[in-house]
């Protein structure tokens, strides 16, 4: 009988972790699909800013502005956009195995989103920073990051900074991703316009003010700031989908478990039927 009240607490036991998974499961689908939305209403603003890049190739120069700027001093800053949160499969061990295997040891690290920290630092890396986002954010979340990674690049501390994120390319793949941000090159600029298929508008007349160069100056930290955004909505993108994933497969798996733990129970009642059936008949016998 024993054996038997320990299959049906398991049972339970499974069964309560289902609906848990199952919920989550919902809740990770619908924070998906706005991370998703919020993606690629950002899109459109990198195109708009493609097509005044496109009539500033001109004026833009390699070293013209601070954020393009190339430095000999100072040491790589790596920004690693993870989870704050876990349940979400492989998806923050995939992303610490590129920046391990792909970033300098010397570079100084900062997190958004503080599951990869312990591993970080137990790996050696200098972490001098860590910043931590809810699953909907604004500008004025990001702007302390936008502030410390400009900053540390305007003074000359770092020389350069990288991006590693997980980049969203559907519900069942992400990638993980090391990207370079700073310093913004000419080629990067016209490349963006370029894929982002700005429209030919040669024949339209510009009317740039108060003119090219402050434009310029003006424009590079509303790229910048908007490019950071793009890759930290990737990887809430990446993220939801994969909890997502993982916590199908979770309930998937707890309703494999409930059906061998009901069969497992079936048979251990049966088998205890037959003895008592068995004790009753031989009673029976010994009576006679």
């Amino acid at each position: 009988m024993a054996n038997l009240r320990d299959i049906k607490r398991r049972i339970k036991s499974v069964r309560n972790t289902s609906q848990i998974t199952k919920a989550m499961q919902m809740v990770a689908s619908a924070k998906m699909r706005r991370a998703q939305e919020l993606a690629l209403k950002g899109r459109s603003y990198i195109s708009a800013l493609a097509n005044v890049f496109k009539h500033l190739q001109d004026t833009i120069t390699e070293g013209g502005a601070a954020l393009m700027e190339r430095r000999t001093t100072g040491k790589p800053l790596i920004i690693v956009i993870n989870t704050d949160r876990g349940l979400c499969g492989g998806l923050n061990a995939n992303l610490l195995k590129e920046v391990l295997g792909s970033c300098p040891a010397d570079a100084d690290y900062v997190t958004i989103g503080a599951k990869l920290n312990p591993q970080i630092t137990r790996c050696g890396r200098n972490l001098v920073a860590s910043f931590s986002l809810g699953d909907t954010f604004g500008e004025a979340d990001l702007k302390p990051v936008f502030d410390f990674i400009r900053k540390g690049f305007t003074e000359g501390t770092y020389n350069s900074v990288s991006v590693a994120y997980q980049k969203f390319i559907n519900i069942m793949v992400q990638r993980p991703k090391l990207a370079e941000v700073l310093p913004i090159t000419r080629e990067e600029l016209l490349a963006v316009a370029e894929q982002d298929q700005v429209a030919d508008t040669e024949n339209t007349n510009f009317l740039l003010e108060p003119g090219p160069k402050d434009l310029l100056d003006a424009l590079l930290p509303l790229y910048f700031s908007n490019l950071i955004t793009q890759m930290v909505l990737e990887g809430k993108a990446s993220e939801q989908s994969a909890r997502m994933v993982a916590m199908k497969a979770a309930t998937e798996n707890a309703k494999s478990l409930i059906g061998e733990l009901t069969l497992e129970y079936n048979k251990a009642r049966q088998t205890q039927i037959t003895n008592e059936l068995l004790e009753i008949t031989t009673a029976t016998k010994a009576m006679e």
